[in-house]
Protein backbone atom coordinates (compact mmCIF):
# COMPACT_ATOMS: atom_id res chain seq x y z
CA UNK A 1 0.00 0.00 0.00
CA UNK A 2 2.94 2.40 -0.73
CA UNK A 3 1.13 3.87 -3.48
CA UNK A 4 2.82 6.74 -4.88
CA UNK A 5 6.56 5.45 -4.15
CA UNK A 6 8.48 5.39 -7.06
CA UNK A 7 9.24 1.42 -7.25
CA UNK A 8 8.48 1.33 -3.66
CA UNK A 9 11.54 3.23 -2.74
CA UNK A 10 11.93 5.91 0.24
CA UNK A 11 14.24 8.80 -1.16
CA UNK A 12 13.25 11.81 1.17
CA UNK A 13 12.91 10.56 4.62
CA UNK A 14 12.19 13.10 8.10
CA UNK A 15 13.32 11.88 11.17
CA UNK A 16 10.94 12.70 13.90
CA UNK A 17 12.02 13.81 17.52
CA UNK A 18 9.58 14.68 20.25
CA UNK A 19 11.36 16.28 23.54
CA UNK A 20 10.64 17.69 26.23
CA UNK A 21 13.54 19.61 28.70
CA UNK A 22 16.32 17.23 27.55
CA UNK A 23 18.65 19.10 25.84
CA UNK A 24 22.15 17.22 26.73
CA UNK A 25 20.22 13.92 25.58
CA UNK A 26 18.77 15.85 22.06
CA UNK A 27 22.33 16.84 21.62
CA UNK A 28 23.57 13.38 21.90
CA UNK A 29 21.00 11.88 19.46
CA UNK A 30 21.65 14.85 16.87
CA UNK A 31 25.27 13.74 17.22
CA UNK A 32 24.50 10.52 15.81
CA UNK A 33 22.24 11.35 13.28
CA UNK A 34 25.33 13.77 11.85
CA UNK A 35 26.87 10.59 11.70
CA UNK A 36 24.92 8.53 9.53
CA UNK A 37 25.83 6.82 6.26
CA UNK A 38 23.53 8.14 3.88
CA UNK A 39 23.44 7.20 0.38
CA UNK A 40 23.67 9.96 -2.90
CA UNK A 41 19.97 9.50 -3.63
CA UNK A 42 18.71 9.61 -0.12
CA UNK A 43 17.48 12.99 1.36
CA UNK A 44 17.02 13.41 5.03
CA UNK A 45 15.71 16.39 7.34
CA UNK A 46 15.07 16.12 11.07
CA UNK A 47 11.55 17.11 12.67
CA UNK A 48 12.55 18.26 15.85
CA UNK A 49 9.58 19.15 18.10
CA UNK A 50 9.69 21.05 21.35
CA UNK A 51 7.52 19.97 24.02
CA UNK A 52 7.38 23.30 25.59
CA UNK A 53 8.40 27.09 25.69
CA UNK A 54 11.00 26.29 22.29
CA UNK A 55 13.56 27.48 24.54
CA UNK A 56 15.34 24.63 26.49
CA UNK A 57 16.57 22.97 23.36
CA UNK A 58 17.63 25.95 20.57
CA UNK A 59 20.90 25.72 21.32
CA UNK A 60 21.35 22.14 20.35
CA UNK A 61 19.41 22.84 17.28
CA UNK A 62 21.88 25.97 16.62
CA UNK A 63 24.69 23.71 16.74
CA UNK A 64 23.59 21.01 14.50
CA UNK A 65 22.32 23.18 12.04
CA UNK A 66 25.66 24.81 12.06
CA UNK A 67 27.77 21.89 11.91
CA UNK A 68 25.69 19.54 9.52
CA UNK A 69 25.85 19.96 5.78
CA UNK A 70 23.81 16.97 4.82
CA UNK A 71 21.04 16.95 7.06
CA UNK A 72 18.36 20.35 7.49
CA UNK A 73 17.06 20.52 10.79
CA UNK A 74 13.17 22.13 11.17
CA UNK A 75 12.52 23.01 15.01
CA UNK A 76 9.03 23.07 15.61
CA UNK A 77 7.43 23.98 19.36
CA UNK A 78 4.51 22.64 20.70
CA UNK A 79 3.57 24.61 23.99
CA UNK A 80 0.70 22.11 24.66
CA UNK A 81 1.85 19.45 27.34
CA UNK A 82 1.53 15.64 26.24
CA UNK A 83 3.52 13.40 23.71
CA UNK A 84 0.59 12.40 21.42
CA UNK A 85 0.55 16.57 20.16
CA UNK A 86 4.22 16.34 20.07
CA UNK A 87 4.38 13.58 17.90
CA UNK A 88 0.88 14.65 15.61
CA UNK A 89 3.05 18.41 15.43
CA UNK A 90 6.00 16.04 13.70
CA UNK A 91 3.57 14.10 11.56
CA UNK A 92 1.31 16.98 10.29
CA UNK A 93 4.36 18.78 9.17
CA UNK A 94 5.38 15.44 7.55
CA UNK A 95 2.38 14.89 5.81
CA UNK A 96 2.15 18.50 4.19
CA UNK A 97 5.59 18.49 2.38
CA UNK A 98 6.56 15.74 -0.53
CA UNK A 99 8.42 13.52 1.72
CA UNK A 100 7.90 9.76 1.45
CA UNK A 101 8.91 8.36 4.70
CA UNK A 102 8.60 9.97 8.56
CA UNK A 103 10.99 7.81 10.80
CA UNK A 104 10.45 8.14 14.62
CA UNK A 105 13.34 8.05 17.53
CA UNK A 106 12.64 8.77 21.19
CA UNK A 107 15.34 11.58 22.44
CA UNK A 108 17.02 9.45 25.29
CA UNK A 109 18.74 7.45 22.38
CA UNK A 110 21.46 7.62 19.64
CA UNK A 111 20.87 5.94 16.16
CA UNK A 112 24.30 3.54 14.96
CA UNK A 113 25.31 4.57 11.44
CA UNK A 114 23.65 1.92 9.44
CA UNK A 115 20.56 2.71 11.16
CA UNK A 116 18.27 4.20 8.56
CA UNK A 117 19.86 2.75 5.61
CA UNK A 118 18.24 -0.58 7.38
CA UNK A 119 14.93 0.60 7.94
CA UNK A 120 14.72 1.94 4.21
CA UNK A 121 16.34 -1.23 2.79
CA UNK A 122 14.01 -3.51 4.63
CA UNK A 123 10.78 -1.04 3.79
CA UNK A 124 11.92 -1.53 -0.16
CA UNK A 125 12.19 -5.22 0.65
CA UNK A 126 9.03 -6.28 1.66
CA UNK A 127 7.06 -2.77 0.56
CA UNK A 128 5.99 -2.44 4.41
CA UNK A 129 3.74 0.94 5.08
CA UNK A 130 5.54 0.77 8.69
CA UNK A 131 8.91 -1.08 9.99
CA UNK A 132 10.45 -1.07 12.76
CA UNK A 133 13.93 -2.44 14.67
CA UNK A 134 15.32 -3.28 17.50
CA UNK A 135 16.56 -0.75 20.50
CA UNK A 136 19.18 -1.91 22.74
CA UNK A 137 19.95 -0.37 26.02
CA UNK A 138 23.02 0.88 27.86
CA UNK A 139 24.08 3.11 30.99
CA UNK A 140 26.66 5.54 31.39
CA UNK A 141 29.96 4.37 33.15
CA UNK A 142 29.04 5.57 36.68
CA UNK A 143 29.11 3.34 39.21
CA UNK A 144 25.83 1.33 39.86
CA UNK A 145 24.43 1.32 43.32
CA UNK A 146 23.11 -2.42 44.76
CA UNK A 147 19.92 -1.64 43.97
CA UNK A 148 20.91 -0.38 40.40
CA UNK A 149 22.65 -3.54 39.29
CA UNK A 150 20.31 -5.73 39.90
CA UNK A 151 17.28 -3.96 38.09
CA UNK A 152 19.81 -3.18 35.02
CA UNK A 153 20.37 -6.77 35.36
CA UNK A 154 16.81 -7.95 35.04
CA UNK A 155 15.85 -4.56 32.49
CA UNK A 156 18.90 -5.59 29.98
CA UNK A 157 17.69 -9.29 29.96
CA UNK A 158 14.41 -8.78 29.16
CA UNK A 159 15.29 -6.19 26.36
CA UNK A 160 17.75 -8.99 24.51
CA UNK A 161 14.88 -11.09 24.88
CA UNK A 162 12.15 -8.65 22.98
CA UNK A 163 14.66 -8.84 20.37
CA UNK A 164 15.79 -12.16 20.33
CA UNK A 165 11.91 -13.14 20.21
CA UNK A 166 11.46 -10.56 17.82
CA UNK A 167 14.08 -12.25 15.41
CA UNK A 168 12.69 -15.50 15.58
CA UNK A 169 8.88 -14.30 14.46
CA UNK A 170 10.84 -12.80 11.32
CA UNK A 171 12.96 -15.99 10.75
CA UNK A 172 9.11 -18.04 11.37
CA UNK A 173 7.52 -15.79 8.81
CA UNK A 174 5.39 -14.09 11.46
CA UNK A 175 6.82 -10.44 11.55
CA UNK A 176 3.38 -8.74 10.77
CA UNK A 177 2.77 -9.87 14.33
CA UNK A 178 5.46 -8.19 15.94
CA UNK A 179 4.34 -4.59 17.78
CA UNK A 180 6.18 -1.83 16.77
CA UNK A 181 7.17 1.29 18.79
CA UNK A 182 8.08 4.69 18.03
CA UNK A 183 11.27 4.38 19.16
CA UNK A 184 12.46 2.95 16.41
CA UNK A 185 9.94 3.02 13.24
CA UNK A 186 9.59 4.24 10.03
CA UNK A 187 6.13 4.82 8.49
CA UNK A 188 5.44 5.10 4.94
CA UNK A 189 4.18 9.04 4.83
CA UNK A 190 1.60 8.24 1.49
CA UNK A 191 -0.21 5.68 3.35
CA UNK A 192 -0.48 8.17 5.85
CA UNK A 193 -2.17 10.37 3.85
CA UNK A 194 -4.10 8.24 2.51
CA UNK A 195 -5.89 6.76 5.53
CA UNK A 196 -5.73 10.51 7.29
CA UNK A 197 -3.58 9.16 10.41
CA UNK A 198 -2.98 10.26 13.34
CA UNK A 199 -2.09 9.65 17.00
CA UNK A 200 -4.98 9.62 19.41
CA UNK A 201 -4.80 12.17 21.91
CA UNK A 202 -6.28 10.11 24.55
CA UNK A 203 -2.81 8.71 25.01
CA UNK A 204 -1.26 12.35 25.19
CA UNK A 205 -0.19 11.69 28.91
CA UNK A 206 -0.77 7.85 29.33
CA UNK A 207 1.85 6.45 26.57
CA UNK A 208 1.04 3.36 24.46
CA UNK A 209 -0.20 6.42 21.68
CA UNK A 210 2.13 4.18 19.31
CA UNK A 211 0.68 1.07 20.05
CA UNK A 212 -2.74 2.42 18.97
CA UNK A 213 -1.69 4.02 16.05
CA UNK A 214 -0.20 0.98 14.89
CA UNK A 215 -3.35 -0.73 15.74
CA UNK A 216 -5.10 1.68 13.56
CA UNK A 217 -2.84 0.91 11.05
CA UNK A 218 -3.20 -2.68 11.02
CA UNK A 219 -7.59 -2.34 10.65
CA UNK A 220 -6.87 -0.17 7.56
CA UNK A 221 -4.46 -3.11 5.94
CA UNK A 222 -0.77 -1.54 6.82
CA UNK A 223 1.79 -4.32 6.14
CA UNK A 224 4.69 -3.85 8.43
CA UNK A 225 7.54 -5.42 8.79
CA UNK A 226 10.72 -6.14 11.00
CA UNK A 227 14.60 -4.42 10.31
CA UNK A 228 17.24 -6.67 12.89
CA UNK A 229 20.29 -4.61 11.75
CA UNK A 230 18.48 -1.33 11.95
CA UNK A 231 19.48 -0.38 15.87
CA UNK A 232 19.21 2.18 18.18
CA UNK A 233 20.61 2.37 21.19
CA UNK A 234 18.53 4.17 24.48
CA UNK A 235 20.16 5.47 27.55
CA UNK A 236 18.62 4.36 30.69
CA UNK A 237 19.44 7.01 33.59
CA UNK A 238 19.43 6.10 36.99
CA UNK A 239 15.92 7.24 37.88
CA UNK A 240 14.94 4.52 35.84
CA UNK A 241 16.86 1.88 37.71
CA UNK A 242 15.16 2.00 41.14
CA UNK A 243 12.86 -0.46 41.82
CA UNK A 244 9.79 1.72 42.45
CA UNK A 245 10.69 3.70 39.25
CA UNK A 246 10.26 0.16 37.62
CA UNK A 247 6.91 -0.61 39.65
CA UNK A 248 5.40 2.18 38.15
CA UNK A 249 6.12 1.84 34.82
CA UNK A 250 5.00 -1.61 34.67
CA UNK A 251 1.65 -0.07 36.12
CA UNK A 252 1.00 2.45 33.97
CA UNK A 253 1.66 -0.09 31.48
CA UNK A 254 -0.82 -2.39 32.66
CA UNK A 255 -3.51 0.93 32.79
CA UNK A 256 -3.10 1.67 29.56
CA UNK A 257 -2.90 -1.95 27.95
CA UNK A 258 -6.47 -2.23 30.34
CA UNK A 259 -8.12 0.66 29.18
CA UNK A 260 -6.99 -0.12 25.06
CA UNK A 261 -8.09 -3.84 25.32
CA UNK A 262 -11.78 -2.53 27.28
CA UNK A 263 -12.56 -0.12 24.34
CA UNK A 264 -12.45 -2.95 21.89
CA UNK A 265 -13.87 -5.05 24.04
CA UNK A 266 -16.04 -3.81 26.70
CA UNK A 267 -17.14 -6.96 28.76
CA UNK A 268 -13.33 -7.95 28.74
CA UNK A 269 -11.85 -5.12 31.65
CA UNK A 270 -14.50 -6.87 34.21
CA UNK A 271 -14.60 -10.23 33.46
CA UNK A 272 -10.60 -10.43 32.95
CA UNK A 273 -9.25 -7.78 35.24
CA UNK A 274 -9.71 -8.79 38.19
CA UNK A 275 -8.46 -12.45 37.80
CA UNK A 276 -4.93 -11.45 35.83
CA UNK A 277 -4.73 -8.41 38.66
CA UNK A 278 -5.02 -11.42 41.84
CA UNK A 279 -2.62 -13.60 39.66
CA UNK A 280 -0.03 -10.32 39.01
CA UNK A 281 -0.42 -10.01 42.78
CA UNK A 282 0.40 -13.54 44.15
CA UNK A 283 3.29 -14.60 40.81
CA UNK A 284 5.12 -11.36 42.23
CA UNK A 285 4.94 -11.99 45.65
CA UNK A 286 6.21 -15.23 44.73
CA UNK A 287 9.05 -14.07 42.78
CA UNK A 288 10.10 -11.78 45.28
CA UNK A 289 10.02 -14.38 47.49
CA UNK A 290 12.36 -16.77 46.07
CA UNK A 291 14.43 -14.03 45.05
CA UNK A 292 17.42 -14.09 47.47
CA UNK A 293 17.28 -18.19 46.61
CA UNK A 294 18.36 -17.58 42.60
CA UNK A 295 20.32 -14.04 43.26
CA UNK A 296 17.92 -11.77 41.97
CA UNK A 297 17.35 -13.50 38.75
CA UNK A 298 13.63 -13.06 39.98
CA UNK A 299 13.58 -9.77 41.32
CA UNK A 300 13.07 -7.72 38.24
CA UNK A 301 10.47 -9.93 37.20
CA UNK A 302 8.57 -9.56 40.94
CA UNK A 303 8.63 -5.85 40.55
CA UNK A 304 7.17 -5.84 37.08
CA UNK A 305 4.63 -8.20 37.87
CA UNK A 306 3.54 -6.48 41.11
CA UNK A 307 3.39 -2.99 39.31
CA UNK A 308 1.15 -4.89 36.78
CA UNK A 309 -1.35 -5.78 39.63
CA UNK A 310 -1.59 -2.59 41.12
CA UNK A 311 -2.20 -1.00 37.05
CA UNK A 312 -4.86 -3.39 36.75
CA UNK A 313 -6.71 -2.56 39.95
CA UNK A 314 -6.22 1.36 39.27
CA UNK A 315 -8.02 0.59 35.78
CA UNK A 316 -10.33 -0.88 36.59
CA UNK A 317 -11.20 1.38 39.44
CA UNK A 318 -10.97 3.84 35.98
CA UNK A 319 -7.90 5.98 37.27
CA UNK A 320 -5.79 7.04 33.71
CA UNK A 321 -1.87 6.91 33.52
CA UNK A 322 -0.30 10.16 33.82
CA UNK A 323 3.12 8.61 33.04
CA UNK A 324 4.78 11.29 30.71
CA UNK A 325 3.57 14.33 33.12
CA UNK A 326 7.20 14.33 34.60
CA UNK A 327 10.30 13.42 31.84
CA UNK A 328 13.83 11.72 33.63
CA UNK A 329 17.19 12.54 31.82
CA UNK A 330 18.96 15.87 31.30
Amino acid sequence: MIGELRDGAMTRVYIGIASRDRPKMVSELLDSVARLDIEANLELAIILVENGNGEVLRQAVERFAANSVRIKIHHLVEPRLGIVFARNAALEFATNSNFDGLAFVDDDEVVTPTWILELLAEQQRGQYDIVGGPVRAFVDSRPLTFWNRIVWKGLSTRVQRVEQACGERKANGKESQIVLSTNNWLVSLPFVRKENLKFDERYNLTGGEDTRFLRDAWRLGAKTGWAPKAVVREQIVRERLSPWYQIRRARDHALVSLNDKSDRRPASKWLRGPVSAIFKLLSGLVLLLVAPFTGGATFFNALRALGEAAGRTQGLLGIKSKHYRVTMGK
